[in-house]
């Protein structure tokens, strides 16, 4: 049912930030020294991590900003940028609620606040944070991978201009709307290959074709995950965060929650962007297999949970009515 797959994209995404935070930019031998093992659930933050005194259930600025997005959609009933906007902004004047935000996203948010388009002042930003909102625009345009390609470069880039945003961001709409539909058959091997190479059509710069190629070389040399994060990278550079989600998400279709923890422990020997991989990977499972792919347990212990699976239920009825309508 796609209703349960709009839910698990959300609830994915918020899943996979907030356990995937606790060891961000942690190297491997510490987090075994500090757990004991690989995280498989909730834990308190790494004493080194920048998530350091929050609750282990609680998610970081990554899901704060797709929420407010989400809070728009369901509120306009359509994907109205400058409310997007406004909503950033009564986040970023009320300090207490943020978690160690992107400081390029509160750079480029005093800037919007004031007029001044952030692009006049040199500002740019490949960070894998600026594109995590296009999941909201994934699923609201789910019919239409074209629609949800453009719509989510237009999100991504209000706050974070660069060349890599932009087709980063087009690229994970398009594989949020193409899961959803079930386009392809991945527990197919080569329809995993297809849908790779279906991505790179939303690709303006060839330049950003090769993380692309290297996940699926990966994927016929059936690599573990060390060995594809020395080749990718695990870093917040949107061209190492969202190839290396891709190559976990499609390298683990048996078995999802394996590769949902692949995300969770992806720092490597340097430490890694783990919220930002574990979110994309926990919204591509939840896009593909719905909700109940997540063991019932983790959902309940989440924090907003029901908030965010009632938001994802009202994003669901708007876009049926919309589709219904055309």
């Amino acid at each position: 049912m796609i209703k349960n797959k709009f839910k698990g994209a959300i609830l994915g995404a918020a899943l996979g930030d907030a356990i995937g935070k606790c060891v961000e930019d942690i190297v491997e031998e510490e987090v075994y020294e500090f757990y004991g093992g690989r995280v498989e659930g909730f834990v308190p933050p790494h004493p080194s991590s920048p998530a350091h005194g929050q609750l282990p259930e609680e998610t970081s600025d990554e899901t704060t900003i797709m929420a407010l997005l989400l809070e728009s959609v369901v509120a306009k009933k359509e994907i109205d940028v400058r409310d997007f906007l406004n909503r950033l902004i009564l986040w970023y004047e009320d300090e207490a609620k943020h978690r160690y935000p992107d400081p390029s996203l509160l750079t480029a948010i005093d800037l919007l606040s004031q007029g001044i388009n952030p692009s006049t002042h040199g500002l740019s930003s490949s960070s894998i944070e600026g594109i995590l909102r296009s999941i909201v625009v994934g699923l609201y345009h789910y019919n239409n991978p074209d629609l949800a390609a453009e719509g989510s470069k237009l999100v991504s880039l209000l706050t974070h201009r660069s060349d890599a945003v932009s087709n980063a961001a087009a690229v994970l709409g398009a594989a949020i709307s193409y899961l959803v539909l079930e386009e392809f058959d991945l527990r197919d091997f080569n329809e995993r290959i297809r849908f790779i190479n279906s991505l790179k059509r939303f690709l303006t710069d060839k330049k950003y074709e090769k993380p692309l190629d290297l996940v699926q070389e990966l994927l016929y040399e059936q690599a573990d995950l060390s060995m594809a994060i020395r080749n990718i990278g695990n870093g917040s550079y949107v061209f190492e965060a969202l190839p290396l989600a891709l190559f976990i998400f499609l390298s683990n279709i048996e078995t999802p929650m394996e590769g949902f923890w692949w995300a969770v422990n992806s720092y490597g020997d340097y430490g890694g962007d783990t919220d930002a991989i574990a979110f994309l990977v926990g919204a591509f499972v939840g896009a593909y297999f719905g909700d109940s792919v997540f063991p019932p347990h983790l959902l309940e212990e989440l924090e907003g949970s029901r908030k965010y699976e009632g938001l994802a239920e009202k994003l669901y009825d708007i876009t049926e009515k919309m589709i219904t309508r055309r």
